[in-house]
């Protein structure tokens, strides 16, 4: 155990770094101060312990196709009007910094945790995760839905990832259930959205939280998850009383692991109102001017391959169409894809560098459709 010594405006303070020794409790700790890994910092006299951690990335991005979103391949943005044109971009915008806290408590470990990158406004910082989990069971903040499958986001250089697909951060409270190792049930209030088409003047409001549930079973083969969700959009026209617009979606996903380190993963979505966990519209007027859901489906797999323990590929292919209602605009997507191949050397336990080829396809309700490539070159060092 060693102390070092951090001098911040004038004052000295003494944190202690345990790498790999056992650290000692104060008796009056619940529970016992487990033993820390190297990168974990004890605070004198507690059972605190904290680390900061993330990553440095830098992109070069070429797109042989105009797309209308440099940063990252968003396939919404693609045109279809038969706009031609290439670019070069270079970006460390996903560059990403976390700091976790945890300490024992009767009530199971307490963690806070804290994450953001500097996709804000002008390369500002902007925040992703900011959340407080007791016990492993109730978890309040700000993290990724219910709804969805974090465990099997793709691990494509870009940071987009596919378009159908289940992907969003929100506010929340959620309670875990553990029902032995394998298997749990999950349910949260969650922060809804009102991404909702109008068709006359009025006011939107979302009068109640998103309810969002899963379910999932793991073991050594991998796991599979079911999860869903119900939400809710009220809209009070000038000319006539209130009205409810209801959503729900449904989501089965899993990973398969095979070999050593290969992984095979899958996602398929369905529901009424689906593109709120894409954070896009997911409401417009039908043929009467009455506000109703957009059903939609996407469905996506992907398999992961190492070819040694330096090199390694991933191939993902994603496919997503909506419904749309009478009332869209011509120019509102209807069906999208998304293709990723890329591959990685992973140079050092620490960092990789690697090139992806991103092919996307948009359909818009007129039927006009547009295609965009993209190659990205990344290298990326961890900080932890």
């Amino acid at each position: 155990m060693t102390a070092f010594p951090l001098k911040c405006a004038g004052t000295v303070v003494f944190l202690v770094f345990c790498a790999g020794a056992n650290a000692q409790a104060p008796k009056d700790s619940v529970p016992p101060i487990p033993e820390l890994k190297a990168g974990w910092w004890l605070l004198p006299k507690t059972d605190i312990r904290m680390t900061t951690a993330g990553y440095i990335k830098f992109d070069l991005i070429h797109d042989r196709k105009p797309i209308g979103s440099p940063n990252f391949f968003d396939v919404s943005k693609i045109p279809t009007n038969d706009a031609v044109g290439t670019s070069t971009h270079m970006q460390a915008q996903e560059t990403r910094l976390w700091l976790d806290v945890r300490r024992g408590s009767k009530y199971g470990e307490v963690r806070g945790y804290v994450e953001g990158d500097f996709y804000g406004s002008g390369n500002s910082f902007r925040l992703r995760h900011a959340y407080v989990d007791i016990g492993g069971r109730w978890l309040a903040g700000q993290t990724w839905s219910t709804f969805m499958d974090e465990n099997i986001i793709p691990p494509t250089l870009d940071y987009e990832k596919p378009a159908a697909y289940a992907f969003a951060r929100h506010a929340q409270l959620r309670y875990t259930h553990p029902f032995g190792k394998k298997f749990f049930v999950a349910l949260a209030l969650e922060e809804p959205s009102l991404n909702v088409q109008t068709s006359e003047p009025g006011t939107l409001s979302s009068p109640l939280p998103d309810l969002a549930m899963r379910a999932r079973v793991s073991d050594t083969w991998g796991h599979i998850q079911l999860s869903g969700f119900k939400g809710m959009a009220r809209f009070d026209p000038d000319s006539s009383g209130a009205y409810d617009v209801q959503t729900y979606g449904v989501n089965l996903s899993g990973q398969i692991n095979f070999r050593k380190k290969d992984k095979f993963i899958y996602q398929a979505i369905y529901g009424p109102g689906l593109a709120r966990y894409r954070f896009g519209k997911y409401a417009a007027p039908d043929g009467n001017g009455r506000i109703q859901p957009i059903d939609g489906m996407g469905f996506t797999a992907g398999v992961l391959h190492y070819w040694s323990a330096e090199w390694s590929t991933l191939a993902l292919v994603n496919y997503g169409m909506e419904d749309p209602q009478d009332g869209q605009p011509g120019t509102d997507a209807m069906t999208a894809s998304y293709t990723a191949v890329n591959l990685l050397w992973h140079f050092t336990p620490y960092a990789f560098a690697g090139v992806e080829y991103l092919h996307g396809m948009l359909e818009d309700v007129d039927t006009n459709d547009g295609t965009a490539d993209r190659i990205m070159v990344s290298l990326q060092v961890n900080i932890n």
